[in-house]
């Protein structure tokens, strides 16, 4: 049996992908949070939603930049959370690099609120 969370991740990337932001209001809360860590111009915490599509944004045109390949490892979700395993290959300047991200999304009523990316090194 398929998980609604999982299937409103899926919906808000459609949503992206055509940057309908009445289609991602429909999925996402307004006063969603998203925290990326770090130093440097991606980290921090963005809140709403217009500060969330300007980070995918970002990332979007670094992953282009970076040649970046993603597999997904790991999926699994329960009533509020949605936890994404990720496999990450760039290269930049001849440079290969490769890491793993997990991708914890949390819901509120059917919709997105908060998202949180960790990092192994």
């Amino acid at each position: 049996m398929s998980n609604p969370n999982i299937t409103t991740i899926n919906k808000f990337f459609a949503a992206y992908g055509k940057h309908d932001l009445t289609a991602i209001r429909e999925v996402m809360s307004d006063d969603v949070t998203w925290f990326f860590p770090g130093n440097h111009p991606l980290s921090g915490t963005k809140k709403g939603i217009e500060e969330v599509v300007a980070f995918f944004d970002l990332m979007a045109d670094g992953m282009k930049q970076s040649f970046a390949r993603a597999e997904q490892l790991v999926v699994g979700g329960n009533d509020d959370y949605v936890v994404e395993a990720q496999h990450i290959r760039t290269t930049v300047d001849g440079i290969t690099s490769e890491h793993h991200w997990c991708v914890l999304w949390k819901f509120e009523n059917g919709k997105i609120i908060e998202g949180k990316h960790f990092v192994a090194e």
